[in-house]
């Protein structure tokens, strides 16, 4: 199921295996080969006391990389996985420097120069570049809103069909239609990606994001579904650090690996290859992660709270502004409003320019017909409530 980029990975040759086992004895060795100045004693300014990463995360100044993470920093996202209950093995995961990174490693892995990898749409605009940067065609299937966003299997299917696909890539929760997947809709990508050999990408960085409050009342709102630690097809996870702890300069994210054990072990291994040619996660946050994980329920409780007051204020505007609806959503950080088809999306995200209000247009995500406006839901309120009586006025207005 890998792409050609990828080496065909032999056994070690008789050198490697034999310094392999002379490091597992305690061996002593004298070491002519080495070149990390931090094991050598001429650890740079950033290693000193007090003047750089030792004093954010003890131990950060010696460099000893380990291609998937550090074995404690991948212990700490198993933990918060299993939190969200979806069990995936510190083994089966691989840290990178965000999201972004995740899908350039996974895009190098499964497709080959010209291949596909289906994505949905609406989503993220990010998918085409990201996908044209490592010669590979992002190719969309259809979610589809008829009152609830749906999966339209149909484009689905007829992508398939064509060939040339590597991987389907599925955002759960998607932005910024704050759609999941249901539980049979997630059990068609999988038959589907098992009939055709690809792989599942499933993007869940905002999957701590569920509107709902949990049965019962009290704490934030249970987890939403998710692929991590799926078994029915090759699954490739991703989160990170960006959202889970408000923490995006840190630079710090994660693919969890599941499936098939057969497949999942040989991605693996393909997957760390790859991640050993960058060495791209810095050893500070690496080693700060455990504590940064453990401390996300303040950050998120403040989010969840600013998303419920913005969703109200949301809610009374589009009840004063009749002209103006909020498609409903389950998750997400962004809302999406339908306003009178007299203009355009683009056409009125340029009229309320002029009243200096920013919103992304619909199509800036892919979204066909009508006119629609994608509003973040994580503003300061007071901003929040400015725009919208704005964008209230300038619909009334004509």
């Amino acid at each position: 199921m890998l792409s050609r980029r990828v080496p065909r990975l032999d056994p070690p040759n008789r050198w490697s295996l034999g310094l392999a086992e002379r490091r597992r004895a305690g061996q002593r060795l004298l070491d002519l080969t080495e070149s990390n100045p931090t094991r050598v004693g001429l650890g740079g300014a950033a290693a000193a006391p007090g003047t750089g990463s030792e004093g954010a995360a003890p131990g950060a100044g010696r460099y000893q990389p380990d291609p998937r993470g550090e074995p404690e920093a991948r212990a700490a996202v198993a933990a918060y996985l299993a939190a969200r209950g979806t069990p995936v093995a510190p083994d089966a995961i691989v840290l990178s420097t965000g999201t972004s990174e995740s899908y350039a490693h996974l895009f190098r892995l499964l497709a080959d120069p010209g291949e596909r990898v289906l994505v949905p749409a609406p989503s993220y605009p990010l998918f085409e570049p990201l996908a044209q940067v490592e010669g590979v065609e992002a190719a969309p299937y259809r979610l589809r809103w008829d009152g609830a966003w749906h999966l339209d299997r149909g484009t689905l299917e007829a992508r398939l069909a064509e060939g040339g696909a590597r991987a389907i890539v599925v955002v759960q929760p998607n932005h910024p239609t704050g759609s999941c997947l249901d539980a049979a809709e997630m059990a068609f990508v999988e038959s589907q990606a098992r009939r055709y050999g690809l792989a599942v990408i499933a993007d869940e960085v905002f999957g701590d994001f569920a509107w709902a409050p949990r049965a019962g009342g009290g704490g934030p709102p249970a987890p939403l579904p998710s692929f991590a630690g799926r078994e029915a097809a090759l699954t490739f996870t991703l989160g990170g650090l960006s959202k889970a702890c408000g923490l995006p300069q840190l630079k710090l994210g994660w693919i969890a690996v599941s499936g098939p054990a057969p497949e999942r072990d040989a991605a693996l291994r393909g997957l760390e290859w790859i991640a050993d040619l960058f060495l791209s996660v810095a050893t500070p946050v690496q080693r700060a992660l455990p504590r940064l994980l453990e401390s996300r329920g303040a950050y998120q409780a403040r989010v969840h709270a600013r998303l419920a007051a913005n969703l109200e204020r949301l809610a009374r505007h589009c009840a004063r502004a009749p002209e103006i609806s909020v498609l409903p959503a389950a998750a997400g950080w962004a809302a999406v409003l339908r306003l009178p088809a007299r203009r355009s999306g683009e056409e009125w995200a340029l009229a309320l320019l002029e009243r200096d209000v920013v919103v992304h247009p619909g199509d800036f995500y892919d979204f066909e017909g009508e006119a629609w406006l994608v509003v973040s839901l994580i503003v300061e309120e007071e901003v929040f409530d400015r725009g919208l009586e704005r964008v209230a006025a300038r619909v009334t207005e004509g």
